[in-house]
């Protein structure tokens, strides 16, 4: 060996090193497959007879930030039983591939985590061979299912690839926290599409969703067995969004911004969720304003209305709610009442089926870090496999707290 040189192994048990050559920028090393004969593809037979040898050169991982190029000695064998000539299986890189899988394999999980274009130009390799790289790594890890699992409990909600324009689909298993597919728009028939793919549609029993009619659709089309309910969330969205209209028409449209402006979130808030500091500042606002006193009054009592223990009392407490706003007459909550009337028997299903899309939202906001990690994805193909990609992510972190857990 000579002086001042550090020996690195290869990691490539299948080669043997013939010799190698560094320069400033790469590492070259000349390569061969250990195996002294091949197996004919046409009989079967091997044979240790070399017809030819050419040299190839195939791209691996970086080492000490140099690139790396393989020159592998690549053998044509000739069978003695049928004469065939034919070239040695390619194990380390893969047939007709100029990088070997390991690399391709770092470039898939490198990109599966930051932007194609960054990876790229730090590998210093085409943005086309990094998506292919997370295409072949999703596919692995995935195991490439040919068609989306069936669950008992789904979960539907849409989020926004291009804002106001372009909408997809998540739909996942609430039971066992998975995402199952990504649907490509929003409307009846593509939502309709994915169910009518699933093995076993008859497993699914319930579905939550957000009150979208196109939604109530597809599943009365395709999964008339299940029961539809209507997302809790969703559902005191609304509520919320009517007193904090009556707050907005009571405060100040010009000049500087007073108490009510700064009092949203203070009445938006569920009552028991506040000090009894901010208790006393929301009493002393609603002492001001009697017509914002009785609209929180309906929204604290429709919060109530949630804890109901029969789906009969939740029934006969929701008419004497709609009878108290059709009494008080406050404009925002009466505009209310036509949606709840057409949404009444999904609504009433939760308590039957108390089942929310609370991990569904916390999957959106999972997959507006995914978008923005990139500055948005031009292929749905790609940005769809990384939204698949996170159940495998979540799976890894809830076992490495459950090992922390023990360990502790």
């Amino acid at each position: 060996m000579q002086d001042n040189c550090i020996t690195v192994a290869l990691g490539l048990p299948e080669v043997r090193v013939i010799r190698e050559e560094e320069t400033e920028r790469e590492i070259r090393v000349e390569v061969e497959y250990r195996a002294r004969s091949a197996i004919c593809p046409r009989c079967g037979e091997s044979t240790p007879k070399v017809h030819s040898t050419s040299l190839q050169h195939k791209r691996d991982w970086k080492l000490w930030e140099k690139a790396v190029f393989l020159m592998i000695r690549k053998r044509r064998f000739r069978c003695l039983g049928c004469k065939k000539v034919f070239t040695e299986p390619d194990v380390v890189c893969g047939f007709r591939r100029r990088t070997t899988r390991r690399f391709r394999s770092h470039l898939g999980q490198k990109a599966i985590r930051q932007p194609v274009r960054h990876v790229a130009q730090e590998e210093g390799v085409g943005e086309a061979l990094v998506r292919r790289c997370v295409t072949e790594e999703a596919r692995r890890l995935l195991g490439a299912p040919d068609r989306p699992l069936t669950a008992r409990v789904v979960g539907l909600d849409e989020f926004s690839i291009r804002k106001g324009q372009v909408y997809d689909t998540a739909v996942v298993d609430l039971e066992h926290k998975q995402v199952m597919g990504v649907v490509s728009g929003h409307r009846r028939d593509e939502v309709a599409a994915f169910f009518d793919a699933l093995p076993e549609p008859e497993r699914v029993e319930v579905v939550v969703m957000d009150m979208h009619e196109p939604f109530r659709q597809a599943v009365e089309l395709c999964l008339p067995q299940a029961k539809v309910v209507a997302d809790k969330f969703h559902v005191l969205m609304h509520i919320h969004r009517a007193l904090d209209q009556v707050r907005t028409s009571l405060q100040p449209q010009k000049g500087k911004k007073g108490e009510l402006f700064r009092s949203r979130y203070l009445l938006l808030t569920g009552m028991e969720r506040l000090t009894a500091e901010r208790q006393a500042q929301l009493m002393g606002i609603l002492e001001r304003y009697p017509l914002l006193r009785s609209a929180w009054a309906l929204k604290e009592s429709f919060r109530d209305w949630y804890r109901c223990p029969s789906r009969a009392e939740a029934e006969m407490r929701l008419n004497l709610w709609e009878n108290s706003v059709k009494e008080q007459g406050i404009g925002p909550f009466r505009a209310l009442l036509p949606m709840l009337r057409m949404w009444r028997k999904e609504i009433l299903n939760y308590f039957d089926h108390p089942y929310t899309n609370g991990f569904l939202e916390g999957k959106n906001n999972r997959i507006k870090v995914i978008k923005r990690l990139a500055y948005g994805y031009r292929n749905p193909a790609n940005f769809r496999q990384r939204v698949l990609l996170s159940n495998k992510k979540e799976a890894h972190h809830k076992a490495i707290r459950g090992i922390s857990h023990l360990l502790t």
